[in-house]
């Protein structure tokens, strides 16, 4: 058992300089102050007084034993002054290294003290970033030991935990991705078996039946695998975007042509500008604009009327699409681009979602604005193309 007292920093410091001033306080008194002290005794102890009076008192005077005494008491003056003088010296001398001495042990301390406060800055400048391995070395006083040690312990708890939590993370995904999954599924799986349990029916009760209702079953069967491969592909698609391969064209080519599948059944109003050129993934700008531009079309009434409009703003190019619907509640706006997000009764949440990802990938912004009852505007901003003139 180690029964050695440990006496930190601040102690330490307070011990060396009270040690410090009674060493000056003792230097001063032995060997200024004390020598002074006695020779003003001796000045003022009678003697030199009784000798005067002796000197008055002879008749006839003695002048060597008046000179002899004027000249000692003179003598005792002069080593008072000396003494005085040495004691102002030594004095403003001791002063002055202690003055150096403390300002030195100052610097000295303050350096022990902000060179560790560096390494933990910096070190936790690297856990915020995320690196979790950073370590300091257990040195320093007791107390920045000590601190060291905790910092070290925290920065092991903090990689444990990303880990679990990472895990937990992966977990919980595919726990989500399985139960949307399955409910996604089961829904296209559910007429497909109604359907084949109708065939197997009529084919067996009422052959001629069966011929009738056939074409409409294949089709209903034909639609809902339809459905599951889009939805198959939807979360495909999620899971991995290639890099953008950036291509040069005109938006207002590639929406015309988009929107000539689109205008023989829903209401679409263009107004769309000409002659500016953006850099971008064309096949990320095909599903971005399919998937916003099938959004509004979902959300708008039959009768109403979605607007398209491509406009210029400073050195962008911004495409407005604004539907008819009834708008997106203030809590749900601020969500619509998280995977699995959606109000709707069939859908993924990963429309919105794909959209996002592939905007960012492009470096364009995508938006949303939206008041309940008053429909909902996505904002693209994709900056213009402008060719260099060496080029």
């Amino acid at each position: 058992m180690n029964l050695k007292p440990k006496l930190g920093l601040r102690v330490s410091v307070l011990l060396l300089f009270l040690i410090l001033y009674v060493a000056s306080i003792v230097i001063l008194n032995n060997y200024f102050v004390q020598p002074r002290n006695r020779m003003v005794e001796r000045l003022v102890d009678g003697r030199f007084a009784e000798r005067f009076a002796e000197c008055y008192r002879q008749v006839p005077r003695d002048d060597e034993i008046t000179t002899e005494v004027l000249i000692e008491y003179r003598q005792v003056i002069a080593s008072i002054a000396a003494t005085q003088h040495r004691t102002n010296f030594y004095s403003l001398a001791v002063v002055l290294i202690l003055m150096a001495v403390s300002s030195t042990l100052f610097i000295f301390g303050f350096y022990i003290i902000t060179h560790p406060l560096k390494e933990l800055q910096v070190a936790t400048a690297k856990i915020r970033e995320g690196d979790f391995s950073v370590y300091l070395p257990p040195t320093g006083t007791s107390e920045i030991r000590l601190l060291k040690q905790s910092f070290n312990d925290m920065s092991r708890e903090l990689e444990s935990v990303q880990d679990k939590l990472l895990q937990a993370e992966k977990e919980m995904i595919w726990k989500e991705l399985s139960r949307i999954l399955a409910h996604e599924i089961k829904n296209p799986l559910t007429p497909i078996q109604l359907s084949v349990q109708r065939l197997e029916e009529k084919y067996t009760d009422d052959p001629e039946r069966f011929v009738a209702i056939f074409p409409e079953c294949a089709g209903i069967i034909n639609q809902e695998i339809l459905n599951l491969r889009g939805l198959v592909q939807s979360f495909s698609t999620f899971a991995k975007i290639s890099q953008p391969e950036t291509t040069v064209f005109d938006p207002t080519d590639t929406i015309c042509e988009i929107l000539r599948g689109y205008e023989s059944s829903y209401s679409l109003k263009k107004e769309l500008v000409k002659g500016h050129l953006i850099a971008f993934d064309k096949t990320h700008f095909y599903q971005i604009f399919t998937n916003i531009i099938q959004n509004a079309i979902d959300a708008s009434p039959p009768e109403g009327t979605i607007l398209i409009s491509l406009r210029q703003s400073r050195s962008y190019l911004v495409l407005d699409i604004v539907d008819q619907g009834q708008g997106i509640s203030p809590e749900d706006l601020g969500r619509i681009f998280e995977p699995y997000f959606t109000r709707k009764k069939r859908g993924t949440g990963l429309g919105l979602a794909l959209v996002k990802r592939l905007s960012d990938a492009n470096g364009a912004i995508i938006r949303a604005k939206s008041k309940p009852g008053d429909g909902t505007t996505f904002e693209l901003i994709i900056e213009e193309y402008r060719e260099h003139p060496d080029s």
